[in-house]
């Protein structure tokens, strides 16, 4: 479109498209661009856009489609149309310390003395490397370290480390905190409580929903004392193979974003490799997060691997897969001292807290851009195999 506006005037341009009618998710974009070249920069250069998204529901409904649904963006041989394509096979099996899901092409299983989900196998592969965990910490950034925010939210780097599924105030042999198990007839719900070591003393809980088309629903809850204040992080850190490195996602991008750092970011469909989400830092630090995530995968150069969605309840998500933990990028003070890589790491959260940036020498993050850890906090999402 060929536009002319005087200066401090406006003007209203008809889009050249129809509202669309099918259930789904839409985005409008608008890019203003240069029209001849200039001395800064070429014809075409983009100088400023804007983006609009919206939903049409199904009739009769009030959410549009299944959210996994979203998912087949990334992977669309999942679905016929917006139906997910249901198992034929759905057993459980229980025994005295755990409990095993088994269904066409996939296997769980979940270890009540190691407390959370040991193994997860599709097609014959095991992707789980180690229990999935509830996550709150990010590595410090420059903004964060002017702030002494490391010193302020130490315990959640420690609740992070330490969470653990035994009762660490009882002594005595046996102390497991007992999961929950809830068996339907098309789906079993297991929920692990943990421990956190903070002062005061907090608990939270993961409980996986398996059903019998092989969606794992997770969801983290947690019951934080007021006391200990909001968090840098709420999510849950999974490890996989190294081999599992190229990542696909529709939320914003391409570059990495936060919740104080998005504006210049453009809801897409992106994809890279887990190493390319390594910012080029002198100190390495947070980086490559992706906010307001719908779905992602992460798989082999194959396509095999998995597959992450937002749920309806939560919403859009914050999703990260780098080479390292954050503890391990906290922990180097150069680059060079990254151990060798092992895994892809995935950290799927409803939040992270901004990374300031006012000024690297005490500025705070502004409180709109903090997670508010007073009161329960629930957060869920979805996975499968691929």
């Amino acid at each position: 479109l060929k536009t002319a506006v005087e200066p401090l005037g406006e003007e209203t341009y008809k889009l050249p498209f129809k509202k669309e009618s099918d259930p789904g998710e839409y985005t409008v974009t608008v890019s203003f661009h240069l029209k001849e070249k200039t001395i800064w920069a070429p014809a075409g250069h983009e100088v400023s856009f804007g983006q609009y998204v919206y939903s049409v529901h199904e009739h009769g409904k009030d959410g549009c489609a299944v959210p996994q649904a979203l998912a087949g963006i990334l992977c669309p041989r999942l679905y016929s149309g917006n139906v997910i394509r249901n198992s034929r096979r759905f057993e459980v099996i229980r025994s005295k310390h755990a409990v095993g899901v088994r269904g066409d092409h996939f296997h769980v299983l979940f270890s009540l003395m190691d407390g959370g989900m040991t193994s997860y196998r599709y097609a014959g592969r095991e992707l789980i490397h180690e229990i999935p965990k509830p996550n709150f910490w990010r590595a410090p950034v420059d903004n964060d370290r002017g702030n002494q925010m490391p010193q302020r939210y130490a315990q959640w780097k420690i609740a992070s480390l330490y969470v653990g599924h035994k009762d660490f105030r009882e002594r005595t042999f046996g102390n497991i905190m007992e999961p929950q198990t809830e068996i339907g007839e098309a789906s079993v719900k297991v929920t692990f409580p943990y421990i956190l070591p903070t002062s005061p003393l907090s608990e939270c809980q993961i409980t996986y929903e398996v059903s019998q088309d092989g969606w794992i629903k997770t969801t983290l809850t947690c019951a934080a004392a007021a006391e200990l204040g909001d968090m840098p992080e709420f999510g849950v850190i999974f490890r996989f193979s190294a081999d599992y490195d190229h990542v696909k996602w529709y939320g914003l991008g391409p570059a990495e974003t936060y919740a104080d750092r998005k504006k210049g970011a453009k809801l897409g469909i992106y994809q890279n490799l887990a190493a390319d989400n390594l910012a080029r830092y002198i100190v390495p630090q947070e980086c490559g997060a992706k906010q307001e995530v719908r779905c992602a995968s992460v798989t082999d150069k194959k396509g095999r691997g998995i597959l992450f969605a937002m749920s309806e309840e939560s919403g859009p998500m914050m999703f990260s897969a780098l080479p390292y933990t954050p503890h391990e990028l906290e922990n180097a003070r150069h680059p060079y001292e990254l151990p060798q890589i092992h895994h892809t790491v995935v950290r799927v959260a409803s939040g992270q807290m901004g990374i300031a940036g006012d000024d690297s020498w005490g500025a705070q993050t502004h409180p709109e851009y903090l997670l508010d850890a007073n009161g329960k906090m629930e957060f869920s999402f979805s996975f499968k195999g691929i």
